[in-house]
């Protein structure tokens, strides 16, 4: 990014009263925590903002400041809007809402994964940030904005989730830097992780015993996978399957891990994590993205067909690695 467009970048969110934040579908702590912190900060400088986030908030994220003001559609955009799009690898990851974003003169793309396309007119990407919620508080400080206790709160939780509570590979010095700051806000850890991982009802753990049951792990050990039909869900009565793509992934020796998850819409959502191998190529190939070791797509199809399909470019990624070592 040059220093004009950066500029440019800065007067249009200093300038604008209006705006409106998305993030992306299937939304996890860093893509709602980014939408609540930024968008909080904002209206904190006296903005008008609409949260937007097109499937909701988790039930793990609602105790967040804000959380019960997110939106799932947005019916109008006065032209002229800010529009910030949060933790969004390509426009389509911003769901129906998407087609009215890219019509605005004034439209941010504030992202970090490798695989972003650069589809809003002025784009913040930066893949060497372990959160996008990393990003928004060096823009947020970049800009003046205030960086209140609820701010710091959607942040924290943000960088907290997309590091694995610090434990991932994407962890850095500045990550901590950033964490050290929100904690001097007055930020509690020890309540957020609390309310994220802690506290589940019984219908998600009634899921994760089902979900475990569903682990398949393949002859040569290198492949581990959940598979959730709608029937599993319906039962257990919640689609909430947050976190259960760590349990194939715990699997000693597995490379590749996967949930797949049957939609009403007749789609698979995938979401796929790996040790060694870049596995953001893999998702590509199926019109997703992410990062190299934590990425996702949503495949049209069967849940049977989508699994052989994605199971069996993931083989052929692991023989062409091992040729390659």
């Amino acid at each position: 990014m040059t220093q004009s467009e950066r500029e440019m970048i800065r007067r249009v969110i200093l300038e604008g009263t209006e705006f409106v934040l998305v993030c992306h579908l299937d939304p996890d702590g860093d893509a709602i925590g980014s939408l609540l912190g930024f968008g909080l900060s904002l209206e904190a400088a006296g903005k008008k903002v609409k949260f937007i986030s097109p499937d909701g908030v988790p039930r793990n994220y609602t105790f967040l400041p804000g959380a019960a003001r997110v939106k799932k559609e947005l019916e109008t955009m006065a032209r002229g809007t800010v529009a910030i799009a949060l933790d969004c690898a390509d426009l389509g990851r911003t769901g129906e809402v998407g087609a009215m974003l890219q019509d605005q003169p004034h439209f941010i793309n504030v992202d970090h994964h490798p695989t972003n396309t650069n589809f809003g007119r002025w784009n913040i990407v930066d893949d060497s940030a372990a959160a996008t919620a990393e990003l928004a508080f060096f823009l947020i400080q970049e800009l003046g904005l205030p960086l209140t206790l609820d701010v710091g709160i959607c942040l924290y939780t943000g960088i907290h989730t997309d590091t694995g509570g610090f434990r991932y590979e994407n962890t850095t010095a500045r990550s901590h830097e950033v964490a050290m700051a929100l904690l001097n806000l007055g930020v509690k850890p020890a309540l957020i992780t609390d309310y994220v991982y802690d506290q589940k009802p019984l219908t998600e753990l009634r899921l994760l015993a089902g979900a475990l049951q569903r682990l398949q792990v393949s002859e040569d050990g290198l492949l581990a996978w959940i598979s959730l039909p709608r029937s599993v869900l319906t039962t257990c009565g919640t689609d909430d399957t947050s976190g259960l793509i760590n349990y194939p992934r715990m699997v000693a020796g597995v490379e590749f891990a996967f949930l797949f998850k049957e939609d009403e819409d007749g789609t698979v959502r995938v979401s796929l994590r790996s040790r060694q191998v870049d596995v953001s190529r893999l998702a590509v190939q199926f019109g997703g993205g992410g990062h190299a070791r934590a990425a996702g797509c949503t495949v049209p199809g069967s849940l049977t067909t989508v699994e052989e399909a994605v199971l069996t470019v993931a083989r052929k990624m692991l023989q062409e690695a091992k040729g390659n070592a």
